[in-house]
């Protein structure tokens, strides 16, 4: 057994602790580049913060992580806080910042995987709990944020005025890094973004930076205004073609270039007052992320309603189809069943009758000769007394092989009833059907029947279409008088019936 710590070929101990190790690691240095740029980049005379970005790394961190491996990111986060607030806070303000932080993200994730687990922002349910559950903790982290703030700096900004700056800010920093991250770790690579709509996103993005550009790179003396909304068709036209992450990516890349420009003085939000800038900074950018954050989960769930619907159908249109296979099968063994005899095979007399005044009346329309044999076994009844009816049985099977095998493979072929059989030869005149019944006569007598010791032969008589006013029933009627006439001559034999002259059938 390999010790625990040495690496195994399944990836085990080592590789594992590995994972956990660069998680935490990641996680601190992305809070610590967005710390920094939160204090220096992102800050306005007074300290004001316009979006604090390290929390929302902090919180998709910890949703995507189980909690037992929470501490690692935990204390990743304070050295990282710390790291990044020495330069311009005391440590004992620094941290004092990393607990009111840790607060808000363990809040936030607690209260994220109680109401939805997994979490994830492809439903519209849980980007409404995230908008709900992110209002109260940055809520609440803020009036702690704002006591360290009023009670440790000096300032003229009053209590409240940073309470609602501290939550907005941190709001809006979860708001644009979180579903960012969880919308790229959580689905994986799109493919579909790589092969299908490449083109596209890039234009989305050059579309996005050239408007956002010329929109926030006015100043207060120009003449003509231009409006921020211009710019909310581009967060929708993402959230429609590309979901979470293309709405998430396309509102952070407008936020970095808004918060710049306003930085330097440009651009239409800003106010007389250096808080008030960062007030309507905010909830410009609040709207504008959280709508099509909203519209982009509502899509994907409506594709993976349809796409279940897609499936669900498609599952039953398989399953009909199969039943519809079945039901054939079984409908056509049941016209199977109503139009063969199961003992020897044969048509039963019912479908005999069908298909024979089919073939008359072709016969009759094209002028080609028809003619019909009528077997039956000689002394049958004899054979079912001594010997079984079960030996009966089988001398009709062997009977009804050997005629099976003979004849060709549009001649029809049917169990009258009893030891009674029919023959139909399409295309036959009545000196072919004589040498047909011969034939068969003459391989019936040579067949041995296993259980019957005694020698079976059949007579025949034999009829052909002849008028065109016969029907099947003349035809039947005639070949059971060429039947009759055997019979009486002997068995053993085929006779023929032919029919009345022409002159005899115009007199009658």
């Amino acid at each position: 057994m390999a010790p625990v710590g040495r690496i195994d070929a399944g990836g085990g101990p080592l590789r594992r602790g590995r994972h956990r190790l660069l998680g935490p690691l990641a996680t601190g240095l992305g809070y610590y580049l967005g710390a920094v740029l939160g204090v220096a980049a992102s800050s306005m005379s007074e300290g004001i913060a316009i979006f604090w970005l390290p929390n929302g790394i902090l919180l998709a961190a910890l949703l995507l992580a189980p909690r037992r491996d929470w501490p690692p990111y935990l204390l990743a986060a304070v050295a990282a806080e710390i790291a990044a607030d020495l330069p311009t806070f005391t440590l004992a303000q620094a941290l004092g910042f990393a607990a009111v932080n840790l607060f808000e993200c363990l809040l936030a994730a607690w209260l994220l995987q109680r109401v939805a687990r997994p979490f994830t922002l492809d439903r519209l349910r849980h980007v409404a709990l995230f908008g709900l559950v992110l209002v109260l903790a940055s809520g609440l982290a803020a009036v702690l944020g704002a006591s360290i703030y009023s009670l440790s700096i000096p300032t003229t900004t009053s209590f409240w005025d940073f309470w609602i700056i501290w939550w907005l800010g941190d709001a809006m920093g979860v708001l644009l890094v979180t579903p960012l991250v969880l919308g790229w770790l959580q689905q994986g690579p799109s493919r579909e973004l790589e092969r299908r709509h490449f083109l596209e996103a890039a234009a989305l993005v050059a579309l996005t930076l050239l408007l956002t550009i010329w929109v926030f790179s006015q100043l207060a003396t120009d003449s003509f205004p231009k409006r921020p909304f211009l710019l909310f068709p581009l967060p929708l036209w993402a959230a429609v073609r590309f979901g979470v992450r293309g709405a998430a990516s396309v509102a952070l890349l407008i936020a970095a270039i808004v918060i710049t420009a306003t930085l330097n003085d440009m651009g239409p939000l800003l106010a007389a007052a250096p808080a008030d800038t960062v007030l309507l900074l905010q909830e410009y950018l609040a709207v504008l992320a959280f709508s099509s954050l909203a519209l982009a989960a509502l899509l994907q769930e409506l594709r993976a309603t349809y796409d279940k619907l897609d499936r669900l159908n498609h599952e039953l249109e398989v399953r009909v189809e199969a039943r519809t296979r079945e039901l054939q099968q079984v409908n056509q063994r049941l016209e199977e069943l109503a139009s063969v005899d199961p003992l020897t095979g044969a048509s039963n007399r019912r479908h005999f009758l069908e298909q024979a005044r089919a073939e008359i009346s072709r016969a009759k329309r094209q002028g080609l000769p028809l003619s019909v044999i009528m077997l039956d076994i000689d002394f049958f009844k004899s054979i079912n007394d001594r010997y079984g009816h079960e030996s009966g049985d089988q001398v009709l099977v062997a009977l009804a092989a050997t005629i099976h095998a003979t004849l060709r493979g549009g001649d029809i072929f049917a169990r009258m009833g009893g030891e009674e059989f029919i023959v139909m030869l399409p295309g036959q005149g009545l000196q072919e059907a004589m040498q047909m019944a011969e034939r068969l006569r003459l391989l019936i007598a040579q067949n041995e029947v296993p259980g019957c010791p005694a020698r079976i032969t059949v007579s025949a008589g034999v009829a052909g279409l002849e008028h065109a006013s016969e029907d099947i029933v003349d035809l039947l009627r005639r070949a059971d008088r060429g039947l009759y006439r055997a019979k009486h001559q002997g068995r053993n034999q085929v006779c023929a019936e032919q029919g009345p002259s022409p002159d005899a059938l115009a007199d009658a």
